[in-house]
């Protein structure tokens, strides 16, 4: 019998892998994959599939979505078992997904990932009505437990044990294994909350800010100066915002989507991934800070968080180095990948969005859509940028296209094509 399963996570690299892993697992078919919570339960109810695969955090707010998922589609599809695979090694997780006595469900790390079971093994263990918590997970449960019934599951927890070899090793029926699991981690969860009626939703609470806030602090010291991280860290969201000069660059891979449903999974996560880390590295080689990854595309701003007079020629100048650099990748690489790239200057909104005790550093404004509608005038291996980029970098040989429309403008735009980048048409 073949496990159908719907795969959640909005990291395209991530999702691909997994969903490639899978597809080379015997007896088990990946049917939908989805990029949010919303549909991630859209894709349950569509394939009414066996398992679910989820992360923890999902736009739109990126906090606890998958757990939350993962409930809701239990309520729906009692038969539907889901596995929740995280980044996050607290065991304040895995007692918010399984606090509330169920069966079906699985907390696994995602590091367990490169071990290559350990996924397909939750994957059949919830299918056929069993719960299983990550070995790390449970060994740290054990640890702080002292009653030796409740030490007992969890130590053969920790060893990686299912239901089914649990059982045999206590001599007794998967059945037995399975009441003392969810009745195990709904008392845990009742303890954390020291008894509230509402333990688990504390919980989630209360460790969601905790977490995000440090989670905010380490993704922002990747791509911004350490001491804007630290002047984000618990800083009002209104007191770092402000109105500045930016140049903002988006790029994005030419023909990805009929890519994607020619190349294997695995295949094309490996290719997304060299091609969006070494456009990182040019980026911020150029002095540029990575606003976001979205799929294939890459968003990049000059100017912030720390002024740069010349951040305009700085914008032009990475766009002709990542140009270069793909070039670069596709005599190493096959397929070849196509790269268009938008450019604009102009008046943003830079500082901290978000709410939910998640904060964000980002640009906003009316440049920023123009420099995405600018990427889609772009052909393969083009560069476009508007006028005002262009007369503030004049040192950077262009060819003047014309005014065009541009979605979502009432006035046209004038265009600009940068010399000195290779076409790929």
């Amino acid at each position: 019998m073949t496990i159908r399963v719907v795969l959640g996570d909005d990291n395209v690299l991530i999702r691909e892998g997994v969903r490639a892993l899978l597809d080379a697992t015997d007896g088990i078919e990946v049917v939908g994959v989805a990029e949010d919570a919303t549909t991630l339960i859209a894709a349950a109810d569509e394939h009414r599939p066996d398992v679910v695969v989820t992360d923890i955090k999902m736009p739109p707010h990126f906090q606890l979505e998958g757990i939350e998922a993962a409930h809701e589609i239990r309520r729906r599809y009692p038969e539907t078992g889901v596995v929740v695979l995280s980044s996050h090694d607290d065991e304040a997780y895995a007692l918010a997904l399984l606090g509330e006595g169920h069966s079906g469900l699985a907390y696994l790390l995602k590091d367990r990932l490169g071990e290559g079971d350990e996924l397909p093994r939750a994957i059949r263990e919830v299918a056929s009505g069993g719960s299983a918590v990550d070995p790390t997970i449970a060994e740290r449960l054990s640890g702080r437990q002292p009653d030796e019934t409740d030490r007992e599951i969890l130590d053969l927890m920790a060893e990686g044990l299912g239901y089914e070899a649990m059982a045999e090793r206590l001599s007794t029926t998967q059945e037995a294994i399975d009441r003392r699991v969810t009745e195990l981690f709904a008392r845990l969860s009742a303890e954390v909350g020291r008894g509230a009626s509402h333990a688990v939703d504390q919980l989630k609470r209360l460790h969601a800010a905790v977490v995000d806030r440090e989670t905010d602090a380490q993704t922002l010291r990747s791509f911004v100066p350490s001491q804007v991280a630290e002047r984000l860290r618990g800083a009002p969201a209104a007191a770092l915002q402000e109105e500045v000069e930016a140049t903002i660059l988006f790029s994005d891979i030419r023909g990805f989507s009929s890519l994607a449903e020619r190349m294997p999974p695995r295949e094309l996560a490996e290719l997304l991934a060299k091609h969006l880390a070494a456009m990182a590295e040019v980026v911020l080689a150029h002095g540029g800070m990575i606003d976001k990854f979205a799929g294939d595309a890459v968003m990049a701003v000059f100017g912030v968080p720390d002024p740069q007079p010349d951040h305009a020629e700085r914008g032009l100048r990475c766009a002709l180095a990542m140009q270069a650099r793909q070039a670069e990748l596709n005599a190493e690489t096959d397929p070849p990948l196509d790269v268009g790239i938008g450019v604009n200057t102009g008046v943003v909104m830079a500082g901290t969005v978000g709410g939910g005790g998640r904060l964000e550093y980002t640009v906003l404004g009316d440049a920023v859509n123009v420099a995405q509608r600018l990427q889609g005038v772009a052909a393969a291996g083009q560069i476009v940028a508007s006028a005002a980029t262009v007369d503030a970098a004049p040192g950077i040989p262009v060819e003047h296209v014309g005014a065009q429309e541009v979605k979502g403008r009432r006035e046209p735009v004038e265009v600009y094509r940068v010399e000195g980048a290779q076409d790929g048409t």
